[in-house]
């Protein structure tokens, strides 16, 4: 039996508007715990680890190494690990038919929310080039 569920909903930005604006410019800002130092990418309100809300900004290299995927040559989702951040995060691939295992933050398309990925392509030799 085939369903199909709609959710239309809006996230408010809040104290989080710099992670969100950083997005929309293909840039990769995290959150860094001042109490234990650790670092979350996408950002959040609250450490992960120790629970505090002393949380301070720290810009990432937006590279990321993919984990495991689905999908296929026109949709795909990955689980990344993104350079410098502490937990995995699940990203939708901008160029799915690519096998690539690492790629870079992209700027979403036609202002979709989410975090996109830009597959690096693989040569002949295995040396990544987008």
């Amino acid at each position: 039996m085939k369903q199909s569920i709609t959710l239309d909903y809006t996230l408010p930005e809040g104290c989080l508007q710099p992670h969100f604006e950083a997005l929309r410019r293909g840039e990769a800002l995290a959150s860094k715990c001042g109490a234990c130092g650790h670092v979350a990418f996408p950002a959040r309100v609250l450490c992960a680890d120790c629970g505090s809300d002393a949380l301070g900004w720290v810009t990432l290299p937006g590279t990321a190494r993919v984990s495991c995927r689905t999908g296929g040559a026109e949709k795909g989702v990955a689980l990344v690990r993104f350079d410098g951040a502490d937990a995995m995060s699940t990203v939708a691939l901008k160029n799915p038919e690519i096998a690539g295992e690492t790629g870079k933050l992209s700027v979403p398309e036609n202002s979709e929310a989410g975090l996109w990925l830009l597959l690096d392509t693989v040569t002949a030799k295995g040396d990544g080039n987008v």
